[in-house]
């Protein structure tokens, strides 16, 4: 095995692990995921429907470790991307 192999499977290990221990089986918490974005999925723009998405799992990520201050701060940064994009739909016509 080559050693980026070996670095890339400790890194995922890595990752996978902690998730884990932040929020338990992926099954569980995927499941919550679906159930937000299920409305979102009525949201007509593509671009805004994926930054909901994208805040879905961060909430669902919050329904299980509510100070993971991470998390907060994405949905901020998912929000503001809305409004960027928005800005920018407005420009464009």
């Amino acid at each position: 095995m080559s050693n980026y192999t070996r670095q890339f499977d400790a890194a995922i290990q890595s990752v996978t692990q902690a998730r884990g221990e932040h929020y338990g089986h992926p099954r569980g918490l995927f499941n919550n995921i679906v159930a937000l974005q299920s409305g979102v999925s009525a949201c007509p723009n593509p671009r805004i429907r994926h930054a909901l998405d994208m805040i879905c799992v961060k909430m669902a990520r919050l329904c299980r470790t509510p100070d993971h201050l991470d998390s907060i701060i994405d949905i901020a940064g998912y929000a503001r991307t809305m409004a960027m994009l928005l800005d920018k739909e407005q420009e464009d016509g």
